[in-house]
Parts: structure tokens; C-alpha cells; sequence
């Protein structure tokens, strides 16, 4: 007789159980890289809007407002549910690409934009012009990140420098000199 031995039912069950944990620990591992690859390519592209920003300031000696013409470029993206899902024709990416084809202007043509640059995610960059807003207010880069929500704890925010302050006027201010 040949002596032919297989695999018994419980063995296999405990390999394919075995596999099957390595497995979700690899897949999770890989997901985590993979998320902390989008912040990383994120806090990337943030800081080259940063740079173009202080070339767009430097060139024309105006505030980031002043050179897209808008305080708030972002405003009209907010409480629109997840921004990725927000369509490439609607103000929320108009006001963006606007803001970036002025900056490069003001910059000298320094990058050329064809179309608005999505975050990793799929969403469209957030940008708040507030300085000289009456204050001293900061301007701010953003991505809401993955779940495609503002403001809240996964987003990528940076601040920019503030450059020039302007006063606020309103009865508490009034006999204030600036």
C-alpha cells in the first residue's frame, strides 16, 4: 500500500485561517501608506500654491486678495456635502481655477494652470483670502482631506504669512489711531 496522506479538513481550515489574517494585516498596512502617501502629496502641492502665492505677492506688491480680486475664493464650496462630488462646472471650481490663473499672472506666467488641480482626494483646493479683510487676518490653504468635508479634523490647512494688517473700523475702534 502506498502510504498517501493528505491534508486533514481542520488543517486546511487552520492554514486558510492563517492566510487570512496575514492578509488584512497586509491590506490594512498597505491602506495606511497609502493614505499617508495623499496627505503627504497634499502638504506637496499646498506648499507649491505657497510659492506661487509669495511670487504673485512679490511681483505685484499686493495681498493675495487683492490679486485674485475675491476674499473668499473657498466660499463657495462650503456646506456643499463632500467636495469631490461637487461637478467641475460649478462656482466652488470656477472661483478656484480663477484664483490660480490670476496668480499666475501676477507671477509672470510662472506655471501654466489648464485645468484647476484636484487634491488627492478629488476635491478642489480651498483658498481663503482674508488678509487686509480689516484686521489681521491670515490667508489659508486647505483640502478637506479625505472625507471631502471642511473643517474638520482630517483636513490639510496652512496658513500663510501675514504680510499687511489693515485696521478694523467699527464704535469700539473709532478713536483709535493706525
Amino acid at each position: 500500500m502506498r502510504d498517501s496522506r493528505g491534508f486533514t479538513l481542520v488543517e486546511l481550515l487552520v492554514t486558510i485561517s492563517i492566510i487570512s489574517v496575514l492578509a488584512s494585516v497586509v491590506l490594512t498596512s498597505v491602506n495606511s501608506a497609502r493614505n499617508k502617501a495623499k496627505y503627504a502629496a497634499a502638504k506637496t502641492e499646498i506648499n507649491q500654491f505657497m510659492k506661487l502665492i509669495d511670487v504673485a505677492r512679490g511681483e505685484s506688491g499686493k495681498t493675495f486678495g487683492e490679486i485674485t480680486g475675491n476674499l473668499c475664493s473657498e466660499c463657495a464650496c462650503r456646506g456643499r456635502g463632500p467636495a469631490y462630488s461637487i461637478p467641475k462646472d460649478d462656482a466652488c471650481w470656477g472661483n478656484y481655477q480663477a484664483a490660480l490663473n490670476f496668480l499666475n499672472t501676477a507671477a509672470g506666467g510662472a506655471i501654466v494652470f489648464n485645468q484647476a488641480i484636484a487634491d488627492p482626494w478629488g476635491s478642489p483646493y480651498l483658498f481663503n483670502e482674508n488678509e487686509g479683510e480689516g484686521g489681521c487676518y491670515t490667508d489659508n490653504i486647505a483640502s478637506p482631506g479625505p472625507n471631502g468635508l471642511w473643517y474638520d479634523s482630517d483636513d490639510v490647512n496652512v496658513n500663510l504669512p501675514v504680510i499687511k494688517c489693515s485696521p478694523v473700523i467699527g464704535p469700539h475702534h473709532a478713536n483709535m489711531n493706525w
